[in-house]
């Protein structure tokens, strides 16, 4: 069997034996991927991940597989490596050449590229040169790129500061485990949001649309507490509430105030413990 997964669930690297110009790699599906997951990640927030070094607009004019041995879960698997030639059309962020080769796969994270197609890749810079890039990186197809490529043209002339925004939300109806639909939820309106820097302490409050933002911040590490009456959560793209935030980069919280459970008592750092309720009910309704 040959696999070549693009999904946010994948494995975790054991170890690694060379062969030839291949590998064995002994995989387990526990861990998830390099790079956030969620399509929801504003480019802003993307753009400045920790494992993110490079981000260029381009088209792939060659695309190069091979097979690569696996050992999955105890099993003799096969998975395939691109590698890709891409014809750099904009560079961001790390690339100033005018031809970039990215490999994608060769595990349980590549990411599929197609010759011919213009892609905007958001990757991680190799000491060889090359850019290796995740299926759970910010990458898609430039058609799908508008609002990331807005950002990032812009950046140039864009004022320096750090960006904390996101939405508060408060339940209107328990959770039903017997019935698989979203919970209802309404703005938490009026509510103060506390974000923690380092030396300094800020606040702000959310709109009538449950929204809440703050700019011209320092960049450096923050932390967003809400108080409130009830257990609080966070959804994606962010499910910590401290985040490193990069000069003109910015970091998206949501944040699910849950008054029909119990409130959680806090853990040895003074943050609210993790809620108990399923994760995916707190999406937006």
């Amino acid at each position: 069997m040959r696999i070549f997964c693009a999904s946010t669930t994948a494995a975790a690297l054991l170890s690694l034996t060379p062969i030839g110009n291949s590998q064995i790699q002994i995989k387990t599906q526990e861990d998830s991927c390099e790079g956030q997951s969620s399509r929801k990640t504003p480019a802003c927030q993307s753009a400045w991940q920790k494992n993110i070094s490079a981000v260029f607009l381009g088209l792939a004019t060659d695309v190069r597989e091979e097979d690569v041995p696996i050992i999955l879960d105890g099993k003799n698997e096969h998975t395939l490596r691109q590698h890709v030639t891409f014809q750099v059309d904009e560079p961001f962020i790390g690339v100033s050449e005018k031809v970039v080769t990215v490999a994608s796969g060769g595990d349980l994270c590549g990411y599929p590229f197609s010759r011919g197609h213009k892609y905007l890749v958001y990757g991680r810079l190799l000491p060889s040169g090359d850019v290796y890039v995740s299926s759970s990186s910010s990458t898609k197809w430039a058609k799908d790129a508008t609002y990331d490529l807005k950002y990032l043209r812009g950046l140039p002339t864009a004022p320096h500061g750090a960006t904390i925004h996101g939405t508060v939300f408060r339940y209107t109806s328990p959770e039903n485990p017997r019935i698989m639909a979203v919970r209802r939820a309404i703005p938490e309106v009026g509510h103060e949001v506390e974000i923690q820097g380092i030396g300094q302490n800020y606040e702000t409050t959310v709109d009538s649309r449950g929204k809440f933002k703050l700019s011209g911040l320092p960049p450096g590490r923050y932390t967003v507490l809400i108080n409130a009456d009830a257990e609080v959560h966070t959804s994606s793209p962010l499910k910590s509430i401290t985040v490193d935030v990069a000069d003109k980069g910015c970091a998206q919280f949501g944040f699910w105030i849950d008054p029909f459970v119990k409130k959680k008592s806090k853990n040895s750092n003074g943050q609210q413990a993790p809620p108990t309720q399923n994760p995916e009910a707190a999406h937006h309704p």
